[in-house]
């Protein structure tokens, strides 16, 4: 009789191989929408803080900033391929306060619309 030695048969190997390229094709297309969804969460936080930031940006410039309707807003930095348009326009004044304004901010994936609240540039989803 022969002793058999102590582990895996390559067939036990290969089966549990197949199993879990089974299971990650099947987990794996979820998982990076999840991820590109976060990934866009936080670009558009991004895009919202710079707007938050306007009054500081303009007062350190001491040129007024005015995002004409229909028009995005030159110094924020947008995701290749996202647009910022403002459906009313916006004035931010040279001491940093600014006007109420409405605007939607379109990504790959979605179309945000938002306004601006005065004086101090807060931004509020809709």
């Amino acid at each position: 009789m022969s002793r058999r030695t102590p582990g895996y048969t390559l067939l036990e190997l290969v089966v549990v191989m197949a199993v879990l390229a089974m299971a990650t094709a099947i987990s794996a297309p979820p998982s990076y929408r999840m991820i590109r969804t976060w990934q866009e969460a936080t670009q558009v936080e991004d895009v919202l803080q710079q707007m938050e930031h306007l009054p500081g940006t303009v007062r350190a410039s001491g040129t007024p900033l005015e995002g004409k309707a229909n028009d995005g807003i030159p110094v924020i930095a947008l995701p290749e391929g996202w647009s910022l348009r403002m459906t009313t326009p916006l004035r931010v004044l040279a001491n940093g306060a600014c006007s109420e304004a409405r605007g939607v901010l379109a990504t790959t994936q979605q179309s945000i619309d938002f306004r601006v609240l005065a004086p101090f540039c807060r931004v509020e989803r809709l």
